[in-house]
């Protein structure tokens, strides 16, 4: 009986240690066995400092990709504490009871949060923003924003965003800043509509401010929480804890681990789990069969489609499955990308370009990949639109000047390349032509060769036709001074003053096959003739009232 009691006692005390509550908030669910007044402390923390940072940005309602999922130990995690990563399908993060949130933990939230719902801002200026708020401070409903840096990290960046954010000079202004950056770079259009300076006098400022070295805090808005009313404590199976801790495991690449803990549980969630792992130790065989395995088994996890579909090399088998994973996650770009890759038809790839980098107009290779579908279905318009999406999405002068290069590159290359079509169709064309022109002479050379010999069924030869120099070279004369040459292209025309001053007009077709004679004359300049001299000229008479000539010229002699 006493050793019945001693294990029933430590069964009790074992069951009590492994007791976990869950609550949640937004994109946020904390898990804690520390009971549940840290989780709610940790999920307020959390949910303000995700106030603050839209308050800041002007963003009402800040989203994550991916919900955060929070487990709150009593000792040391299993994992590295106050680090974030994605998991199997959340951002993981673990958290020591009674410890500060590290500021590095806050930077990594910041970013996350900046980089997931912004269009790209300057680096300076995201990079002051993540460390101002890696000193936020959170007490209840209570935000102060400003708590100087460590002294050695004090950088200008940092320093910038206190200014704007601190100083009531700036502050009211602040989001209206940031807005203007996020549609352009151009910090000088940025600090004229929201402050109404340039921004070397502000930096002039900023110089005094560092020397000042005289850093205060604001209080910024937060959100009306009541950590104990608000947020519901519900408690935690089993399943469900040992679920999020294997996904903290896999997150943190401890494979091992991870797989020994996916290993004891059932259902999709183990499937994707040891999928992804595999998948992610290159065993592609094993991966595909363990996810397929929790897609036939309703799965509800986006990435598991998405890898199912990644190791698939039928695009008729891999579109489902990616346009799956687009559903599950309305906020996942990389569903839309690798669709718009495996798309034939233009319209659809670009249709499925324009909805990645619409969810994620950070991406520089999104805008660039939609720019290029759209210029080869000549949609130049598009095009144009997505190059800019491209400049805003570059963080810097040097990435901005890579895009431009690429553009003319590949505007250079379409231009060549549609100069080479109507170069390769006019000889196609001109090909065409000449096949219809032999084709014809044939047909005339066959009928001529039939005639002859009707006509001389015992194949005599045929006289040749004679035909006299003066039928060939025209009978008609006139004599005068030659005054002008008129070059008129294709044509030219003499112009000639006869004696009775009127000026005759004689075309020449071809002025190699025109015939000079007399003195050492080789060819006639165009234009007036500096020397007119006495001509005789023989011509074919033709009339031709549009030129008004009274013929062609085929022979002209020098007098």
């Amino acid at each position: 009986m006493r050793l019945f009691l001693i294990a029933l006692c430590c069964s009790l005390a074992a069951g009590a240690e492994e007791r976990w509550i869950d609550v949640k908030s937004g994109p946020f669910q904390v898990f804690s066995e520390a009971g549940d007044k840290p989780a709610r402390e940790t999920l307020n923390e959390l949910e303000q400092f995700r106030q603050a940072l839209g308050e800041t940005l002007g963003q009402s309602d800040l989203k994550l990709l991916w919900p955060m999922r929070v487990l709150v130990y009593k000792k040391q995690p299993p994992a590295p504490a106050g680090s974030i990563a994605l998991g199997r399908d959340a951002y993981m993060l673990a958290l020591v009871d009674r410890t500060p949130m590290a500021p590095e933990t806050r930077k990594q939230l910041a970013r996350l949060l900046i980089n997931e719902n912004t269009n790209r801002l300057p680096a300076g200026i995201e990079e002051g923003l993540v460390e101002l708020f890696s000193t936020l401070e959170v007490s209840g409903t209570h935000i102060t924003l400003g708590a100087p840096v460590p002294p050695a990290e004090r950088s200008r960046d940092w320093a910038r965003m206190h200014l704007l954010t601190v100083d009531p000079a700036y502050s009211g202004r602040t989001r209206v800043f940031l807005s203007n950056l996020a549609q352009s770079p151009d910090m000088d259009a940025a600090c004229r509509n929201a402050f109404e300076k340039k921004p070397a006098q502000i930096e002039t400022q900023l110089d005094g401010y560092i020397k000042a070295g005289a850093f205060g805090t604001a209080d910024v808005s937060g959100r009306a929480l009541s950590a104990a009313r608000d947020f519901r404590a519900m408690p935690v199976d089993r399943a469900t804890i040992a679920l999020a801790q294997a996904d903290l495991l896999f997150a943190f690449k401890k494979y091992d681990q991870a797989q020994s803990a996916y290993s004891t549980l059932h259902g999709a969630e183990a499937a994707e789990g040891l999928g992804l792992i595999a998948a992610a130790q290159g065993n592609k065989a094993e991966a595909k069969r363990l996810l397929a395995s929790a897609v036939d088994s309703a799965s509800k996890n986006a990435r598991a489609y998405f890898e199912l579909a990644a190791l698939e090399p039928e695009p008729a088998k891999a579109r489902p499955n990616l346009h799956k994973a687009a559903g599950l996650n309305p906020l996942w770009a990389e569903p839309w990308a690798r669709l718009a890759a495996l798309d034939e038809n233009p319209a659809q790839k670009i249709a499925d370009w324009k909805k990645a980098a619409a969810l994620a107009p950070r991406q520089i290779e999104y805008w660039q990949e939609l720019a290029q579908a759209a210029a080869r279905a000549n949609q130049f318009s598009d095009a144009a639109k997505a190059w800019a999406g491209a400049l805003r999405a570059a963080s810097n002068d040097g990435e901005r000047e890579q895009i431009r290069a690429k553009r003319l590159a590949v505007e250079q290359e379409r231009a060549d390349f549609e100069m080479a079509e109507r170069k390769r169709q006019q000889e196609a064309e001109a090909a065409d032509l000449k096949r219809v022109q032999d084709q014809s002479m044939a047909e005339i050379h066959a009928a001529e060769a039939a005639a002859n010999r009707k006509l001389n069924p015992n194949g005599e030869q045929v006289p040749a036709p004679q035909m006299w120099i003066e039928e060939s070279n025209g009978s008609a004369h006139l004599e005068g001074t030659l005054e002008r040459f008129e070059c008129l292209g294709a044509r030219s025309r003499l112009v000639i003053k006869t004696a009775d001053g009127a000026a005759a007009k004689l075309s020449v077709h071809d002025t190699a096959r025109l015939a000079l004679a007399g003195g050492d004359v080789t060819s006639i300049a165009c234009g007036p003739q500096k020397t007119p001299r006495r001509v005789s000229v023989t011509y074919i008479a033709q009339p031709n009232a549009k030129l008004g000539t009274l013929g062609e010229a085929t022979i002209v002699e020098f007098r």
